[in-house]
Protein backbone atom coordinates (compact mmCIF):
# COMPACT_ATOMS: atom_id res chain seq x y z
CA UNK A 1 0.00 0.00 0.00
CA UNK A 2 1.17 3.64 -1.36
CA UNK A 3 2.40 5.89 1.48
CA UNK A 4 -0.13 9.49 1.21
CA UNK A 5 1.23 12.52 -0.35
CA UNK A 6 0.55 14.24 3.27
CA UNK A 7 2.38 11.70 5.93
CA UNK A 8 5.35 11.48 3.62
CA UNK A 9 5.26 15.44 3.45
CA UNK A 10 5.05 15.19 7.57
CA UNK A 11 7.91 12.63 7.35
CA UNK A 12 10.15 13.99 5.54
CA UNK A 13 9.47 17.55 7.87
CA UNK A 14 10.22 15.09 11.02
CA UNK A 15 13.73 14.01 9.28
CA UNK A 16 14.83 17.65 8.51
CA UNK A 17 13.83 19.16 11.84
CA UNK A 18 16.09 16.06 13.41
CA UNK A 19 18.57 16.87 10.90
CA UNK A 20 18.62 20.66 11.75
CA UNK A 21 18.84 19.71 15.52
CA UNK A 22 21.74 16.83 15.34
CA UNK A 23 23.95 19.45 13.32
CA UNK A 24 23.02 22.60 15.78
CA UNK A 25 24.03 20.14 18.67
CA UNK A 26 27.17 18.92 16.70
CA UNK A 27 28.25 22.79 16.30
CA UNK A 28 27.81 23.41 20.00
CA UNK A 29 29.92 20.08 20.92
CA UNK A 30 33.01 21.45 18.28
CA UNK A 31 32.69 24.70 20.01
CA UNK A 32 32.30 23.48 23.66
CA UNK A 33 35.70 21.53 22.50
CA UNK A 34 37.68 24.55 21.02
CA UNK A 35 37.15 26.54 24.43
CA UNK A 36 37.96 23.94 27.00
CA UNK A 37 41.42 23.35 24.73
CA UNK A 38 41.57 27.64 24.39
CA UNK A 39 41.24 27.74 28.22
CA UNK A 40 43.62 24.79 28.95
CA UNK A 41 45.94 26.32 26.44
CA UNK A 42 46.01 29.63 28.65
CA UNK A 43 46.49 27.87 32.06
CA UNK A 44 49.10 26.08 31.26
CA UNK A 45 50.71 28.58 29.11
CA UNK A 46 50.20 31.06 32.34
CA UNK A 47 52.16 28.44 34.29
CA UNK A 48 55.03 28.28 31.84
CA UNK A 49 54.84 32.16 31.76
CA UNK A 50 55.45 31.77 36.20
CA UNK A 51 58.25 30.59 35.01
CA UNK A 52 59.69 33.59 33.64
CA UNK A 53 59.00 35.60 36.27
CA UNK A 54 60.66 33.86 39.44
CA UNK A 55 63.84 34.36 40.53
CA UNK A 56 64.40 30.39 41.21
CA UNK A 57 65.73 28.13 39.23
CA UNK A 58 64.52 25.08 40.61
CA UNK A 59 60.87 27.25 41.57
CA UNK A 60 61.19 27.94 37.74
CA UNK A 61 61.76 24.51 36.45
CA UNK A 62 58.56 23.31 38.59
CA UNK A 63 56.14 26.18 37.10
CA UNK A 64 57.54 25.23 33.96
CA UNK A 65 56.56 20.83 34.23
CA UNK A 66 53.50 22.29 36.00
CA UNK A 67 52.49 24.22 32.47
CA UNK A 68 53.54 21.61 30.60
CA UNK A 69 50.99 18.99 32.09
CA UNK A 70 48.28 21.31 32.57
CA UNK A 71 48.41 22.28 29.00
CA UNK A 72 49.17 19.02 27.67
CA UNK A 73 46.92 17.09 29.85
CA UNK A 74 43.72 19.24 29.59
CA UNK A 75 44.25 19.64 25.86
CA UNK A 76 44.31 15.57 25.82
CA UNK A 77 41.33 15.47 28.58
CA UNK A 78 39.66 17.92 26.35
CA UNK A 79 39.83 15.74 23.27
CA UNK A 80 39.31 12.36 24.85
CA UNK A 81 35.60 13.69 26.32
CA UNK A 82 34.66 15.44 23.26
CA UNK A 83 35.49 11.85 21.32
CA UNK A 84 33.43 10.26 23.62
CA UNK A 85 30.78 12.26 23.68
CA UNK A 86 30.39 12.06 20.05
CA UNK A 87 30.35 8.50 19.91
CA UNK A 88 27.44 8.39 22.65
CA UNK A 89 25.97 10.74 20.34
CA UNK A 90 26.13 8.89 17.46
CA UNK A 91 28.54 11.63 15.17
CA UNK A 92 31.51 8.93 14.62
Amino acid sequence: MPLSEEYRRQRVEQFEQFEREAQRDTMWEWLRAAGEIIVWTLAGLACIGLAFHTSDVRMGWVWWWLGFVVWVGGVSAALLATYRRGQARGDW
